[in-house]
C-alpha cells in the first residue's frame, strides 16, 4: 500500500501503518469518505483540523500541499468508494487511502452500561484506542454501535458516530453541552436539513420511533433495533437519508 508521508508518496511499510490505516505515534486526524476520486466535504473537516492544531500546538500544511497530497495519493491508490484520513503530529503529515465497503445493513445499536462511559472529545485524536475498543466490544455482542451516556443520563454519541433520532414527531440530535464530537455530518443535518438540537435522556429511549447513524463515512445509516426493541424504518427514515444524501457535497481536488 502506498501512502503519503511529508511530501511525497511512500510505502507504507516506511512508517509501519497498521492493517486500518494508522500510523504509531499520536497527533489529530480527520476521516473523509471519497466516491470515484472525489472527496466529500473536505472544507469542512479542514476547518476543523484547523482548530484542533491549534489547540494542540501543531502546524498544518497549506491548503495546496494538503490538495496536493490527496490529489496524488488517490492517483496512487483509486478506490471506487475509499476512507481518506489525514493524520497531522508535531513532526509529520500522513495521508492514507484505502477502500471502503458501504454498509447496506440497517445497524443494531446497544445501549451502554455504566462501565461504558465516555469522556467528552472536542477534536478527533490518535491513537484512538479507546472509541475502537467500545466499537469492538459492541460488535462481540452481536451489535454494530453501542449509545453512550453521561454520567447524568443524558446521551451523548457512540463509539465513532453521532446519532439522530426521531421522538415526538421531530428529527433530534444530542447537543454538544452533552459531550458530543462536532462532527462534519452532525453539523450538516443541523445546517442544511434542519435537525434539531435538544437533549435526550436514557429514559427517552423507549419513546424513540426511528433512529439513524451518521458519520462522515456512513452518511446515514438507518437504525432496526435499540437493544431488543425492533425500530421500524419507515419512510420518515428514507426521505431524512435521501435529503441528507443530497445535501453532503464531494468535490474533486484536482
Amino acid at each position: 500500500m502506498k501512502i503519503w508521508l511529508d511530501n511525497e508518496i511512500v510505502d507504507a511499510s516506511k512508517v509501519a501503518i497498521d492493517v486500518d490505516g494508522w500510523p504509531s505515534g499520536d497527533g489529530i486526524f480527520e476521516t473523509l469518505r471519497t466516491e470515484k476520486g472525489k472527496v466529500f466535504e473536505l472544507a469542512r473537516h479542514m476547518r476543523r483540523a484547523g482548530t484542533a492544531a491549534k489547540n494542540f500546538q501543531i502546524k498544518l500544511p497549506s491548503e495546496d500541499e494538503i490538495r496536493k497530497a490527496i490529489r496524488e495519493l488517490l492517483a496512487a491508490e483509486p478506490h471506487e468508494i475509499g476512507r481518506l484520513r489525514l493524520l497531522f503530529s508535531k513532526d509529520r503529515f500522513i495521508a492514507v487511502h484505502q477502500s471502503y465497503r458501504e454498509i447496506t445493513v440497517p445497524a443494531k445499536l446497544k445501549s451502554a452500561d455504566g462501565s461504558y462511559l465516555i469522556s467528552a472529545i472536542a477534536f478527533k485524536t490518535f491513537p484512538y484506542t479507546h472509541r475502537l475498543s467500545l466499537l469492538e466490544d459492541a460488535r462481540k455482542s452481536g451489535f454494530d454501535e453501542i449509545i453512550c451516556f453521561t454520567e447524568t443520563g443524558e446521551i451523548t454519541e457512540g463509539a465513532v458516530s453521532n446519532y439522530l433520532f426521531l421522538l415526538d414527531g421531530k428529527w433530534i440530535t444530542t447537543p454538544l453541552s452533552s459531550g458530543v464530537l462536532p462532527g462534519v455530518q452532525r453539523a450538516i443535518v443541523i445546517e442544511r436539513v434542519g435537525v434539531e438540537v435538544r437533549s435526550i435522556n436514557r429514559g427517552d429511549l423507549n419513546r424513540i420511533n426511528a433512529a439513524l447513524v451518521i458519520s462522515s463515512l456512513k452518511i446515514a445509516l438507518p437504525v432496526q433495533a435499540i437493544d431488543d426493541r425492533i425500530i421500524e424504518i419507515g419512510q420518515e427514515s428514507l426521505h431524512l437519508i435521501a435529503k441528507i444524501r443530497a445535501q453532503t457535497q464531494s468535490h474533486s481536488v484536482g
